[in-house]
Order: C-alpha cells, then sequence, then structure tokens
C-alpha cells in the first residue's frame, strides 16, 4: 500500500514549502523551516503518514512516522 508523504522542502524562490509525495505544487509555503516543520507535522499526524524533512540541498535530514508504520520490516 502506498501513501502520500508528506515532505518539507526548500523552495527555489526562498522559505520552505510543505508538499504531499508526487506532487509538483505546494500546499502551503512559510518564510522559515520550523513553521513548515510544524505545519508538516500536523498535517502528517492528521493523515497518519510520514512526515519527511528535507535539508536545504535537498537530502532527506529527517523521517518521523504518525500512526501506524506500513513500512516497517516483516518477520
Amino acid at each position: 500500500m502506498s501513501r502520500a508523504n508528506t515532505h518539507v522542502i526548500a523552495s527555489i524562490r526562498g522559505g520552505w514549502s510543505v508538499r504531499k509525495t508526487g506532487s509538483k505544487r505546494a500546499e502551503k509555503k512559510f518564510e522559515t523551516k520550523g513553521e513548515a516543520v510544524r505545519y508538516g507535522r500536523r498535517v502528517a499526524r492528521a493523515r497518519n503518514t510520514e512526515l519527511v524533512i528535507h535539508r536545504e540541498d535537498g537530502l532527506v535530514s529527517e523521517r518521523r512516522t504518525y500512526g501506524s508504520d506500513l513500512a516497517s520490516p516483516r518477520k
């Protein structure tokens, strides 16, 4: 089962944005990374998805899972 995770990414024009996986458009834009992470956390909790926080260079710096972890390894 595939989930549309929530991503916090740096915007090309400055600031930070929150997007769903696969979306080309930002759900919401912010001036600071902290504001974007706080909003992204609320969205990910409401959707029971993973919050993926990216660094300014685009690499993933942190992942936070909310709800059941569907990606956990099977035994």
